[in-house]
C-alpha cells in the first residue's frame, strides 16, 4: 500500500512538472520578440517584436546610407565643397543575412521559437557590408567635386600671323582631383565609421588627391611637326581674267588652303579639283580642247597647280607628276606651267623634306599666292630656270568671208609660235651652285594666224588650209561649225578646264 502510494505521488510530481515545463515552452515560443541578445552590427535588436526590429535595421541603413559626405584637401575649409550623401555615391549597405534571420524567425512555429531561444542560436551579431557602385561613385563625384580645382589642360599652339612668321605658344598643365583614389578611400569606410552610425550628422570627409594634367598636344609635339618657317611663296596674277575664269581660281586656291602634307605623302591636284568642284562648284571660262582654246568648264584651276609647282620646285620638292600645257600660257615663263586633266593628267610631288608640309593661299587684287611652310636650312636655296630650244613659226590661214570688201582683210587671230623648251632646278648652298638637274623638255603647240578675206581674193586659192565660212557663220567662233579657236589673250587670260573622260582629247585647264 505504502508502495503504492509513492508510485502515485512520483508519477502526480512529474506530471505537473511536465504541464509546467509545457506550458512556459508554449509562453516562451509564443513570445513575438526576438531573443534579448540579438543585435546587427552593435544595433540591439533583442526584446523587440519582428515588426519592429525590421524597421529599426531598415532606419539605420538609410541612416547610414544618407550620410554626408564633402571633399577636403582642396584648399578651402572644406566648408564650399557641395555635400553628397553617400547613397548618391554609390552606397548600398546590406544586412541582408541579419534580415533573412529576423524572416525566418517570423515563421518559425511555437516549438521552433523556444528551441531557438533555448539553444541560444540568435544570441548573436549578425554584420553588414558596405557596397559602393563604382560607376554610379565616378560619375557623381566627377560631376560635383571636379570643377572645384581650376585649370583644365591648355594645349599648346603654333599660328601663323600676318608676316607669315611661326608662332607657338605652350601649352598649360591642368589641374585635377583624382576621383578613383576618392573610391578608393570610400571602399575602406566601414559602416560603423560613417558619422550616422552613432548618431552623428557632422560631415565625412574624403581627402582629395590633387594631380597635374598633362595637355594632349605640348609645344614638342609642334615643333617636332618641322613648320619652322615660310620656306616658299610664289605668286601669279590673273588680272586680264574674267568673271568665270576668277571664280575658278578662287575656288581651287581656298580648296588647296592650309592642306598639310604628312613627310613622305604624295600631294595630288586632283583630290584639290574635286573638292573645289564640290565646294564653290566651277563657272565657265576658256579651256584647251583638242590643242584649241574653246568655253568649258573649270577654266583657271591649272593656274593654281602651275603657281604651286613653281612654289614647290623653290623647295626642292620631288615631283611625281607633272606636264606642260599643249599651248603657251603667258602668267608663267615657258616650260613652268602644270596642267591637268581629268582623267589623263595629274599634277603630284612628294612631300621630301622628312618634316610635315603646310600648304597655304592667298587671293588678293587677282593674283593667287603659293606659300610652303616646313623645313628647309637656310643656307639652301633652290630656283627654276627655262631655255627656248627652239621656236616654231605659226601658219597663216585665209578663211572667206564675203561680208570682206575685195583687197581687204580682218585678223581673226593673231597666232602664236609654238615652242621647245628645256627646264631647270638649280640648287645653291651658301650663294654656290651645288646642282644644276634637268626637269624636262616640253613642247607647246602653234597657234594659227587666221585671217579673213573676199571670197574672190587669190590667197585663198593658194591653199594654206583655207575655208570657207557658211552663211551666218563666225569663222573666228569655236563654238560656230566650222569656226576656229581664238587665242587666249594674254596677262593670265589663257583657260584652263575640268578635263574630260572616256576616249576623247583631254580637256586642258590654262
Amino acid at each position: 500500500m505504502g508502495k503504492g502510494l509513492w508510485i502515485t505521488g512520483i508519477t502526480a510530481v512529474l506530471l505537473v512538472g511536465i504541464g509546467t515545463g509545457v506550458g512556459a515552452a508554449i509562453r516562451y515560443g509564443e513570445d513575438d520578440t526576438l531573443p534579448r541578445r540579438f543585435q546587427v552590427a552593435g544595433l540591439q535588436l533583442g526584446g523587440l517584436t519582428i515588426d519592429e526590429a525590421l524597421a529599426k535595421l531598415r532606419s539605420r541603413v538609410a541612416e547610414l546610407e544618407s550620410t554626408n559626405i564633402v571633399l577636403g584637401g582642396v584648399g578651402n575649409d572644406d566648408s564650399g565643397t557641395k555635400p553628397l550623401t553617400s547613397k548618391q555615391l554609390g552606397l548600398r549597405i546590406e544586412v541582408g543575412e541579419a534580415t533573412a534571420a529576423i524572416e525566418r524567425y517570423r515563421d518559425y512555429s511555437w516549438w521552433e521559437r523556444a528551441r531557438v531561444r533555448y539553444a541560444g542560436s540568435l544570441d548573436s551579431d549578425y554584420g553588414w557590408t558596405a557596397k559602393w557602385d563604382e560607376a554610379v561613385f565616378m560619375k557623381t563625384a566627377g560631376s560635383a567635386w571636379s570643377d572645384l580645382v581650376s585649370g583644365s589642360p591648355e594645349n599648346a599652339t603654333r599660328t601663323i600671323d600676318d608676316l607669315d612668321q611661326v608662332v607657338y605658344t605652350e601649352g598649360k598643365p591642368g589641374r585635377r582631383i583624382d576621383i578613383a583614389e576618392l573610391l578608393s578611400q570610400a571602399q575602406s569606410l566601414k559602416p560603423d565609421s560613417l558619422g550616422a552610425a552613432t548618431g552623428d550628422k557632422a560631415n565625412l570627409t574624403l581627402q582629395a588627391k590633387v594631380e597635374e594634367t598633362q595637355p594632349e598636344i605640348t609645344l614638342s609635339m609642334l615643333k617636332d611637326d618641322g613648320l619652322e618657317r615660310k620656306t616658299a611663296e610664289f605668286t601669279t596674277s590673273f588680272s586680264t581674267s574674267g568673271e568665270g575664269r576668277s571664280h575658278n581660281v578662287t575656288a581651287a586656291a581656298k580648296a588647296l588652303n592650309d592642306t598639310l602634307l604628312a613627310p613622305g605623302e604624295v600631294f595630288e591636284y586632283g583630290k584639290i579639283v574635286a573638292k573645289a568642284e564640290k565646294e564653290y562648284g566651277y563657272k565657265e571660262a576658256p579651256v584647251i580642247s583638242k590643242g584649241k582654246l574653246t568655253p568649258g568648264i573649270g577654266g583657271g584651276i591649272c593656274q593654281v597647280s602651275s603657281t604651286l609647282y613653281n612654289a614647290a620646285l623653290l623647295v626642292g620638292l620631288d615631283i611625281v607628276e607633272r606636264r606642260n600645257h599643249s599651248l603657251v600660257v603667258h602668267y608663267l615663263p615657258k616650260g613652268l606651267d602644270a596642267t591637268f586633266a581629268d582623267g589623263f593628267v595629274n599634277f603630284k610631288f612628294r612631300n621630301s623634306t622628312g618634316k610635315q608640309l603646310l600648304i597655304r593661299t592667298v587671293v588678293k587684287d587677282k593674283t593667287i599666292t603659293v606659300k610652303l611652310f616646313g623645313t628647309m636650312p637656310d643656307n639652301t636655296a633652290y630656283r627654276a630656270e627655262s631655255e627656248v630650244l627652239q621656236v616654231i613659226p605659226p601658219k597663216t590661214v585665209y578663211v572667206a568671208d564675203a561680208k570682206i570688201a575685195a583687197g581687204k582683210e580682218s585678223v581673226l587671230q593673231k597666232g602664236e609660235a609654238g615652242y621647245v623648251v628645256q627646264s631647270y632646278l638649280i640648287k645653291s648652298v651658301d650663294g654656290t651652285i651645288t646642282d644644276r638637274r634637268k626637269l624636262s623638255k616640253d613642247t607647246y603647240r602653234t597657234q594659227d594666224r587666221m585671217i579673213a578675206v573676199n571670197p574672190a581674193d587669190a590667197r585663198l586659192a593658194a591653199g594654206n588650209g583655207s575655208k570657207t565660212a557658211a552663211p551666218g557663220e563666225n569663222p573666228a567662233d569655236p563654238a560656230s561649225p566650222g569656226g576656229s579657236a581664238g587665242n587666249g589673250g594674254s596677262g593670265g587670260g589663257d583657260g584652263d578646264g575640268d578635263g574630260s573622260k572616256g576616249g576623247e582629247a583631254p580637256v586642258e585647264p590654262l
